[in-house]
């Protein structure tokens, strides 16, 4: 009986839902591992946050076509970010243009309804005094996945917009006229207690909104870009990579308080390209040169921060209290010893995509010269624009070096000892993950500044939290089969215990009946705020090889028994 069929056969017993681990190994490595094993569920029982059979919450009768990786806190509310096709609009003028936005669900308990946080019909929160077609400036793009804090219920995302705000820089000597400019084509957003907030954005050069300047800077200097996604610390703390130029291109790691009854609260910066890299020994004059999205819990944050992106020599992740250039403290460091290894192995890579809890911190490292070539081949599915010059720019492929050694480790902040989650090499082939994505010249809003060709990108993904004083982590994987999937572990623990999650080539009815019968999981995504308290949150798309049919949905099980 093949899996699809043994998937239809689950369905019809009322236990579609239900996904069975993956073998665990010999008796000896469960008994040796029993505490461990404990604290794994033997099956993982899923629920729907969203698929395609589901409306838009404002969405004038569209449907979903497609989802991105969701964050979830730890009470089991979802914040995830959707699209629809184009067309399809049945009321209100709209123009047919495929709506995306972000959307949240409350699926502890009886699941609550699917909710609108920000779309593309949404006016800009805050400054806003520029008219468009009789309406303010809205929202046109969210380019990260939205975030959510751990412990509360405050979302945050990236948005881009045409310019929002309109103001004086001088007056025409010959006419006495004004001369005036128009600002502000990206932001970050907050919903807080059913509030949108303006959390940062570019107007910081604007008299009157210098709370937005970038901090350390010459006077008056605004930030030019908020890359990747933001993180929520407490319920009105945003913490977030900022880059902005003063003479030259810098970066930072930035934060602010919002709060929209209160004062405005100035930008603070932890750490950017003003700071010396730590660790360097007396004499030492090398300052960060790139810095990486952080995560943050509480009064925390921790980010990757590294004298060269490229080829770095310098740099590591760091942990900081929030406050301005506070000392930073090493948890791991390029050229530090890789757990496990032989002595005087170094990390010669790190990721930058760190999921924290206030407690352990997981991450992907490489080390090791020795490096595997792959052809990168342009996507078949998705904007169509992207995937044009995609095949324009690399009609034969992109051949890229990916690192043989790598892995995943937890770094225990109360301990100050890391860990190694899992390893390739036996089992498992990659941890990284490519894309291809950014937006082609001439496509999109011409009034937009912000803009960024695209390029072919690398990420590895894994999430974690705090379970009987060890770390839980799920971890995104390609076997030596080229089977992809999700994972779950416990660290540290020797041997590890690894259960199976999801995996490509399952039935997709295995994690959602309402999918087409036939239809098989193509792909899994999960995020680094996808694991928390007991909750994961994953995206996956599906397949019906013979009828075309495809799927695509949000989705949630428990971890903790």
């Amino acid at each position: 009986m093949n899996m699809i069929s043994i998937d239809r056969r689950l369905a019809s017993l009322g236990a579609a839902v239900v996904s069975m681990l993956g073998p665990i190994g010999a008796d000896a490595q469960v008994k040796a591992n029993a505490a461990d094993a404990a604290d794994l569920p033997i099956a993982f029982i899923w629920m729907t946050v969203a698929n395609s059979a589901d409306a838009i919450p404002g969405g004038d009768g569209r449907v979903f076509n497609s989802f991105n990786q969701p964050s979830v806190n730890g009470s089991g509310l979802v914040v995830l970010r959707g699209r629809s096709k184009g067309g399809g609009a049945t009321s209100g003028g709209d123009s047919g243009q495929p709506l995306r936005g972000i959307y949240s669900r409350q699926m502890a308990s009886t699941a609550g309804p699917l909710t609108l946080v920000f779309d593309t019909k949404t006016v800009v929160p805050g400054a806003n005094n520029v008219q468009y077609q009789n309406s303010l400036g809205t929202l046109t793009e969210f380019p990260a996945f939205p975030r959510i804090g751990i412990d509360n219920a405050t979302m945050v995302t990236r948005g881009q917009s045409k310019p929002v705000y309109e103001y004086q820089t001088g007056v025409d000597p010959v006419t006495g006229l004004p001369i005036t400019t128009r600002i502000g084509t990206s932001g970050v957003y907050a919903m807080r207690l059913g509030e949108r907030v303006a959390a940062m954005s570019q107007l910081g050069v604007v008299p009157g909104f210098e709370h937005y300047s970038v901090p350390g800077a010459t006077p008056g200097i605004k930030f030019d870009q908020f890359p990747g996604a933001p993180a929520i610390a407490a319920t009105n703390t945003v913490v977030f990579k900022g880059n902005y130029t003063d003479a030259v291109s810098k970066t930072g790691i930035f934060f602010r308080m919002f709060n929209p009854s209160g004062l405005p609260s100035k930008t603070q910066v932890v750490a950017g390209s003003d700071t010396l890299i730590p660790g360097q020994g007396a004499g030492g004059t090398t300052r960060f040169g790139s810095t990486a999205p952080p995560s943050a819990v509480g009064s925390d944050v921790v980010f990757l921060g590294l004298d060269n992106e490229a080829a770095p020599t310098l740099g590591g992740i760091y942990r900081a209290p929030l406050a301005t250039n506070p000392a930073l403290r090493t948890l791991v460091s390029i050229g530090g010893q890789v757990p496990g290894e032989s002595s005087g192995v170094g990390f010669t890579r790190l990721g930058e995509a760190l999921s924290f809890d206030g407690r352990f911190v997981s991450f992907w490292g490489a080390w090791g010269s020795e490096v595997r070539t792959l052809t990168l081949i342009c996507p078949t599915d998705g904007q169509a624009a992207v995937i044009d010059y995609c095949n324009l720019t690399y009609p034969n492929g992109y051949v890229v070096d990916v690192p043989v050694h790598q892995g995943f480790f937890v770094h225990d902040l109360k301990a100050g000892k890391t860990s190694p989650v899992v390893k390739t090499g036996g089992e498992y082939l990659d941890f990284m993950y490519w894309t291809f994505s950014g937006r082609p010249p001439g496509v999109g809003d011409s009034d937009s500044e912000d803009f960024e060709e695209p390029r072919w990108r690398s990420a590895a993904f894994a999430a974690t939290y705090t379970t009987s004083g060890k770390a839980q982590v799920a971890f995104k994987g390609r076997k030596q089969t080229l089977i992809d999937g999700i994972y779950l572990t416990v660290a540290p623990a020797s041997p590890a215990v690894y259960r199976t999650v999801i995996e490509t080539t399952s039935g997709a009815t295995l994690i959602d009946p309402a999918a087409p019968a036939e239809a098989a999981i193509t792909t899994v995504g999960l995020e680094r705020d996808g694991l928390r308290n007991g909750w994961l949150a994953i995206a996956a798309s599906m397949l019906d090889p013979i009828s075309g049919a495809s799927w695509a949905g949000v989705y949630v099980t428990r971890t903790a028994k």
